[in-house]
């Protein structure tokens, strides 16, 4: 399943809740959350846990979330599934293998037929944002939101997700509070580093400005001295 960067999708086709709500009750701006996955149920799920703490956006096919990022559209936040298939019908079938083999492992995975890594278009998605960034992290979040990972996946594949700046977040392990405060804690950390990345930039700016007219003084002044000498 490889991506074609240069074809931008005609329709969007994903799902947003509370689209229009981005602030909470207590009127305080809310984070923007991203989340793409193959299964209806997961997008409202995770709507459900984090309603009023985020404002989320869904996705159901990772080449939209790439049109948003390529028009310079950030997340706060972006949560990736990484397994993707060709119908819904089929990730409930995975989904439900797993869930019930997840004590047996990679072995198990790979005699029922779930261990094709080309489903693995999460990973995809990853790289062609780590390479729109120049070859680094973006600057929000981003997660592999995955159940299946732990059995799926080669060391290889976790190398890659590393490399391409993303954390791992396991999908239905945790309690929602816990989910929420682990991206809340992240976004917060992105936001300060950027802060202190553009504030570096803007003062080294300012002090080359600042520093100009002495430049441009002390170099007229040696060439007057010049000057003079030989009169």
């Amino acid at each position: 399943m490889e991506l074609d960067l240069q074809t931008k999708s005609k329709s969007r086709g994903h799902d947003i809740f509370d689209n229009s709500r981005r602030f909470n009750a207590r009127g305080q701006k809310m984070d923007t959350v991203w989340l793409v996955d193959d299964l209806p149920r997961n997008l409202r799920k995770f709507e459900e846990n984090h309603r009023g703490y985020f404002k989320i956006e869904t996705f159901s096919k990772i080449d939209e979330v790439l049109d948003r990022i390529h028009e310079k559209d950030y997340p706060d936040a972006l949560l990736c599934d990484v397994f993707f298939y060709d119908s819904v019908e089929e990730a409930e079938r995975v989904e439900a293998e797993i869930e019930n083999l997840a004590t047996q492992l990679k072995g198990t995975a790979q005699k029922i037929g779930v261990h094709d890594h080309q489903h693995a278009a999460g990973i995809q998605l990853m790289r062609k944002i780590y390479e729109f960034f120049g070859n680094k992290p973006p600057r929000f979040p981003m997660y592999a939101y995955t159940s299946k990972g732990p059995f799926l996946l080669e060391q290889s594949e976790w190398d890659n997700i590393s490399t391409y700046g993303a954390e791992v977040l396991l999908k239905n392990r945790v309690l929602p509070e816990r989910e929420r405060l682990e991206i809340k804690g992240d976004i917060a950390i992105a936001r300060a580093r950027h802060s202190w990345l553009a504030w570096g930039k803007l003062r080294s700016r300012e002090f080359l400005w600042n520093l100009l007219p002495n430049v441009v003084v002390a170099v007229a002044a040696f060439f007057l001295g010049r000057w003079l000498g030989q009169c």
